[in-house]
């Protein structure tokens, strides 16, 4: 891609991006986590919210340029508030 590529070169013209967002080598090695930590989350929010509906349209996040960021940064929902479990009667 680069001439002299195992150069660090910041100033380096053209620079065309070469993210870690793809398939390849150079994926993020989190994102297997990640991906099982959501679920695990969501899985157990849905448990103890039966009820738990969409009220409302998503906010997006802004991605400010960066492709790999994306996502919802509001979604209101409604639910019917219970006891957390192990609590006291």
């Amino acid at each position: 891609m680069f001439e002299d590529p195992e150069v660090f070169n910041v100033r380096r013209d053209p620079n065309p991006h070469l993210g870690f967002g793809g398939p390849g080598p150079h994926f993020c090695l989190g994102a297997h986590l990640a991906r099982r930590e959501i679920s695990v989350m969501f899985r157990q929010l849905f448990k103890r919210l039966p009820d738990l509906e969409v009220t409302g349209d998503p906010v997006p996040l802004q991605a400010m340029g960066i492709p790999l960021v994306g996502g919802i940064k509001h979604l209101p929902v409604r639910f019917t508030p219970t006891k957390p479990v192990g609590a006291p009667s």
